[in-house]
């Protein structure tokens, strides 16, 4: 028996869309991760956590993030973000700057922070290494992010160019919160 694939990618592209991007079926359950994320989640403890995952013959990046919460779900993802491009120092900054997203939909948060933290990248020159948010009562979200000058991090890739509607998601899950977003480099 034959199958023939529906996807305009082909089907060589179909798997690895679905092996480097697994869960954009809707309903589809996940079974990817890290060992740890895996028995947290079945033990339903809602964790924090973030990783990328390259898509086949493109730039892009897939960037998936989970927390307890909203706002650690979305600082998860917002480092995720930085680590596409910087390593991130584990030290000291003294340098702080304001973050924060009006209240607006879910996705329209995750992109506003996200399309913030290239904008700071590019218009200051400053890599941020740590993120503090905070849910505020009508769903805004406000903290800081620590910086330190370009020059202090070791840059492994181009900064990405911007943030895509396609296949976002952000929603609660498990106890706690997921989102995946993909991210032109």
């Amino acid at each position: 028996m034959t199958m023939t694939s529906v996807c305009p990618l082909g089907r060589a592209r179909e798997r690895a869309f679905r092996l480097y991007a697994p869960g954009f079926d809707a309903g589809q359950p996940r079974k990817v991760g890290t060992k740890r994320a895996r028995r947290a989640a079945s033990a339903g403890v809602a964790r924090s956590g973030h990783r990328q995952l390259p898509l086949p013959h493109t730039t892009d990046r897939v960037l998936e993030a989970w927390g307890p919460d909203r706002a650690t779900c979305l600082s998860e993802a917002l480092l995720a973000l930085v680590e596409i491009f910087a390593e991130v120092p584990d030290r000291a900054t003294a340098d702080v700057l304001a973050l924060g997203a009006p209240a607006d939909g879910a996705q329209d948060v995750l992109v506003s922070l996200l399309e913030e933290v290239i904008d700071v990248v590019d218009a200051l020159g400053v890599v941020p290494v740590r993120f503090h948010l905070a849910e505020a009562e009508d769903g805004s979200l406000a903290g800081d992010m620590e910086v330190v000058p370009t020059s202090d991090v070791e840059l492994v890739g181009p900064v990405p160019k911007g943030v895509s509607y396609h296949a976002l998601e952000i929603a609660a899950s498990d106890g706690g919160w997921r989102c995946r977003v993909l991210v032109d480099v």
